[in-house]
């Protein structure tokens, strides 16, 4: 038996999804050569309802010719496309993160209003096995529990100014080497950015430093290993997910005794769950230690949370104040 095609491959990845063939989908669009694959699949498998957006980041020279280019492909193609640009490096100091960071923000608030325009909530993206991997160790690298190193998920919703988006991946079981196959045997133009050759971003360390100097030492391929890993994760967790989230109901308040009863793995999923839920930032392995703390220890009875607030237990109830 053949394998399947790569347009199988996503043709199944969507279906599983729960996405038809019949209704429209923005296609987050670089130009580049995973981006221009990606459409090309997503046309053979039957999925003809597609928008594209394409976000000029401002941080290279030749963006602009970029978006001309895309504007050009998307006329060529008879297909619907949104263009925009933000200056990520002037967006990134007042919000106090790095360029990376404000570059994933900008991107989802450019999606969500596309996405409105267009009068979808499903933003297809062109992440694929390769990109999986390096999401894992930087992840992993970063101290990230069971929940982030099950890396990136197939398909996520995502609240942006209150409006709930789709992200799907169905290039997560696809190399990059098959990806780059493809453009030779279809003859594909697309737009090379010179900067993923750079090291001065954290995952582009990652990719041709990091890994490379893995495989080195181990004295083998490493990403495939990396790749399942990734998936078994992303299974446990969302196992573990699907258990915290059959307890009673959070609320504003936890139960102590109910904490102390349940395994580990749960108490630490509800306790980052509850303060996500109650507004709290930087959510760490060290400040979800804490609060289960004091579920199982008599002292002490009130932690430090970020932003001048605490976390309190008092007859048997643990509460934000």
């Amino acid at each position: 038996m053949n394998p399947p095609s790569l347009a199988e491959l996503v043709e199944a990845a969507l279906l599983s999804s729960g996405v038809s063939k019949s209704e429209t989908l923005l296609l987050g669009f670089s130009g580049g050569r995973d981006s221009v694959v990606l459409l090309e699949l997503l046309l053979e498998s039957g999925f003809a309802n597609l928008a594209l957006a394409h976000l000029d980041h401002g941080l290279r020279p030749e963006s602009a010719d970029d978006a001309a280019w895309v504007r050009q492909l998307a006329a060529t193609r008879g297909l619907p496309c949104t263009i925009a640009r933000v200056d990520v490096s002037a967006g990134a100091a007042p919000r106090h993160t790095g360029i990376e960071q404000a570059a994933r923000e900008a991107r989802l608030e450019f999606f969500a209003d596309s996405a409105r325009a267009h009068g979808t909530n499903k933003i297809v993206l062109a992440h694929h096995a390769d990109d999986q991997v390096e999401t894992l160790l930087f992840r992993l690298l970063r101290g990230a529990g069971s929940l982030g190193l099950g890396a990136m998920q197939p398909s996520s919703l995502h609240t942006v100014y209150g409006q709930s988006l789709l992200l799907l991946r169905p290039m997560l079981g696809i190399w990059r080497t098959q990806i780059d196959a493809h453009i030779q045997a279809h003859q594909l133009d697309f737009r090379e950015d010179a900067s993923n050759a750079q090291t001065d971003f954290t995952r582009n360390r990652i990719r041709h430093l990091l890994i490379p100097e893995l495989e080195k030492s181990m004295g083998r391929p490493v990403r495939e290993t990396l790749w399942r890993t990734a998936e078994l994760l992303r299974a446990e967790s969302e196992y573990i997910d699907q258990a915290e989230r059959s307890l009673p109901p959070l609320g504003p308040e936890l139960n102590a005794n109910l904490l102390k009863s349940i395994p580990l793995a749960l108490r630490r999923r509800r306790v980052a769950r509850w303060l996500a839920e109650q507004g709290v930032s930087n959510i760490s392995f060290e400040l979800v230690e804490s609060v289960a703390r004091l579920a199982t220890s008599r002292v002490p009875a009130k932690i430090n949370l970020p932003g001048g607030r605490h976390a309190r237990r008092k007859a048997g109830l643990i509460f934000c104040e």
